[in-house]
């Protein structure tokens, strides 16, 4: 059966919109564009990348040849000549089943909407509290889910620095991170949008942040496999910035020379998500993760600081590392008229 690969950055946004009459902004529809061979890195030799419909396939081709990728590109109205197919979206969401559906795709290659709405369940931000509260050990401060505005403001002039958190979002958006709870003269008119638009917020206590990582995963039939790490780096509103791309090996030792016990708490994690999203999805998980210090010093982990049921950058640059033999450091630029990959050599 052919695979087929597809980039919707939008994903995110999509589960918060939550119906399939979902319109990306512009800036999601040129990523979406400028991108669109990122999940070549992800698949398998022959597959298919599944391209917007003005995207020059000639040039594709060539891009694709000129970095050593045995995969084809195909524009999205062309999947359905394709035949039976798996489909690899960056994410699953209604608005994306809608779109492949008007495109010709027949729905016996897609998920269900009952398993969407499992997805979309799943992919709210309330997921990681369950998974703190199912590892019972307090690595760090669990996430707090509060639905008033008096609530979240009160949680904020308690924990200088929080991080306030739209139930769905990614990326780093939908992230408010609160540094002076009574100066700032916007949080107030956000807190109210956010739980207008989505109901509820998430709000966390700012740590130390010292190194952002995940653990990538894969669900299937029921069971929860670990495929490796990934380590990155961060901006202020907790948006990806740039991926160390290196052997698998070297960035486990990397962090585990930093955390020693990291092995015993990935395992707990993995026991957790058997439980929580296994028996119910199949598909990549990104658990991402964070070392902190605390207030003596010592280095300390929390150890989910959101569960992603889609693709992530991480796993881009895991593949490029371990798969594709590249080393140095993946970023996403924008040059003031499109996005850009920086891609690290071999």
């Amino acid at each position: 059966m052919t695979d087929v690969y597809l980039f919707n950055p939008e994903h995110d946004l999509a589960l918060a919109h939550g119906a399939h009459n979902y319109t990306a902004p512009p800036f999601a529809r040129q990523l979406r564009h400028d991108l669109r061979l990122l999940p070549a890195w992800l698949a398998p030799a022959r597959a298919f990348i599944a391209v917007p419909d003005d995207a020059p396939i000639e040039d594709d081709r060539r891009w694709l040849r000129d970095h050593n990728l045995d995969v084809a590109p195909v524009h999205v109205s062309q999947i359905a000549e394709l035949g039976p197919c798996r489909i690899h979206p960056w994410g699953w969401d209604a608005a994306l089943r809608y779109r492949l559906l008007q495109a010709g795709v027949a729905p016996e290659n897609m998920p269900t909407n009952e398993q969407l709405d499992s997805i979309r369940r799943l992919s709210h931000r309330r997921t990681s509290i369950a998974v703190h509260q199912a590892l019972g050990e307090a690595f760090s401060p669990c996430p707090v889910e509060l639905n008033t505005q008096e609530d979240v403001v009160a949680f904020m002039r308690q924990h200088p620095g929080c991080y306030l958190k739209m139930p769905w979002s990614g990326s780093g958006k939908g992230i408010y991170r609160v540094i002076d709870p009574q100066g700032d003269r916007h949080v107030l008119r956000w807190i109210e949008g956010a739980l207008n638009r989505q109901g509820s917020l998430l709000c966390e206590v700012g740590l130390d942040r010292v190194q952002d990582f995940a653990v990538e995963c894969s669900c299937c039939d029921g069971k929860t496999l670990l495929m490796g790490y990934s380590v990155f780096d961060s901006d202020f509103h907790s948006q990806f910035g740039a991926g160390r791309v290196a052997p698998m090996e070297e960035l486990h030792q990397y962090l585990i020379d930093m955390y020693p016990g990291l092995d015993q708490v990935v395992a707990s994690t993995i026991t957790a998500l058997d439980d929580i999203i296994a028996p119910h999805y199949d598909g990549p998980v990104g658990i991402d993760m964070m070392l902190y210090k605390k207030e003596d010093g010592t280095m300390a982990l929390n150890p989910c600081v959101e569960v992603n049921l889609r693709m992530t950058m991480g796993m881009v640059t895991a593949a490029m590392g371990e798969r594709h033999g590249l080393r140095g450091t993946f970023s996403i630029g924008f040059d003031g008229t499109r996005y850009v990959a920086n891609i690290p050599s071999n």
